[in-house]
């Protein structure tokens, strides 16, 4: 069963399928391959620097939106789509969150993902 939290921006709690540690290194491993690097994002566009030799510090974005687009780009099943569209189903959004983010991928797009600010 997925431990739930509340994000107290959105109202609605958020299902964490898994650890953010292990989350976080799936991303890491997903950037490093030839289908994200061929889009020449820089790290520092979804991490916080450590330092110049360490890029990959604290998340910027929502670490489940950035799975959903480096699995649609990868070619592999997202493990967090099915939760963004039930938070976007329940928030009554025109098109469920995860879909959306995967169609921008689909058509080489870099959507605007959710910042965390912390």
């Amino acid at each position: 069963m997925a431990a739930s939290s509340y994000n107290p921006l959105s109202g609605y709690p958020i299902l964490l399928e898994f650890t953010m540690p292990t989350l976080e290194e799936k991303l890491i491993r997903m950037y490093q391959q030839p289908e994200i690097q061929a889009h020449s994002w820089e790290p520092r566009l979804f991490w916080k620097e450590i330092d110049a030799r360490h890029p990959f510090g604290a998340l910027k974005v929502d670490p489940r939106e950035l799975e959903v687009l480096f699995a649609s780009l990868v070619g592999e099943p997202s493990e967090c789509i099915a939760a963004l569209n039930a938070e976007s189903s329940a928030r009554g959004d025109y098109m469920p969150r995860g879909d959306f983010l995967a169609a921008n991928a689909r058509r080489h797009e870099l959507p605007l993902l959710t910042r965390i600010y912390a």
